[in-house]
């Protein structure tokens, strides 16, 4: 019988395996997965994000998105604007150089999907769409327990 616990650990091994295959497609770019994984969040917003929704969207708190965004805007990828809005946050844009390695960028994530779902018909990808679903939903009303000894 498959115990919680097992599950579990298929859940973290997926999890280092989804990492491992983006570092590796990301460092013929010289970017990191988490510089790669902010290039592909903003693909998909053509005015650019804040950091705060970047750190939102990522689940990655503030300091490291900072840490990040700096390091790609060294690289070339990202410009910062101040937000018109908004004097004190920073909206975070694509530059000519991440546009033009884009295509290769979706590739790596598009294929990483495609690697892990291989073999599964539809009507699988259904369930396990459903039963992922449901355990997010789960993680999500997680409310802290006081645990003493």
């Amino acid at each position: 019988m498959l115990d919680n616990k097992d599950i579990c650990i298929q859940i973290k091994a997926i999890l280092r395996s989804v990492k491992q295959i983006k570092n590796s497609e990301l460092a013929l770019f010289n970017l990191t997965g988490a510089e790669g994984d902010i290039i592909f969040q903003l693909l998909s917003a053509s005015d650019g994000l804040s950091q705060e929704k970047l750190a939102e969207r990522l689940d990655i708190d503030k300091s490291d998105i900072s840490k990040t965004v700096n390091s790609l805007r060294q690289k070339g990828y990202i410009r910062r604007e101040r937000q018109t809005d908004d004097f004190i946050s920073f909206r975070v844009i694509l530059t000519d150089a991440a546009k033009e390695i884009s295509p290769a960028i979706e590739y790596v994530y598009k294929t990483v999907c495609e690697v892990g779902l291989q073999g599964i018909n539809e009507t699988e990808l259904q369930i396990l769409n459903g039963l992922l679903n449901k355990v997010y939903r789960n993680l999500r009303s997680w409310e802290p327990c006081s645990y003493s000894r």
